[in-house]
């Protein structure tokens, strides 16, 4: 398996995106995944990160339109609650395993 590459996105890529960031830095080894980049980003800069193809993967914190982007997009705020955030990163390994 190679390494997935994943672009954690939020609004203004200081405080939301840094607690997901280490959150799938600490989580994803321990489900498998075989982690190389996680690189934070604004929503506003998103594509254009992505349009390098170097992203597996778009886990934001604030909406993004799916259909301008060719990399899955899980949006979830379970990093902020606590609340399902065991599901959501079994979804965020399952889909870096496709």
């Amino acid at each position: 398996m190679s390494k997935k590459n994943v672009l954690v996105v939020c609004g203004t890529s200081v405080a939301t995106s840094t607690v997901v960031k280490e959150a799938l830095k600490e989580q994803l080894p321990e489900r498998g995944v075989d982690v190389g980049t996680i690189a934070k980003g604004k929503a506003t800069e998103a594509q254009s990160k992505v349009s390098s193809g170097d992203f597996d993967l778009i886990v934001t914190t604030t909406s993004l339109s799916e259909d301008r982007f060719d990399v899955p997009i899980i949006q979830t705020t379970a990093f902020m609650t606590g609340i399902g955030e065991d599901e959501v990163l079994d979804e965020i390994a399952a889909a870096l395993s496709e």
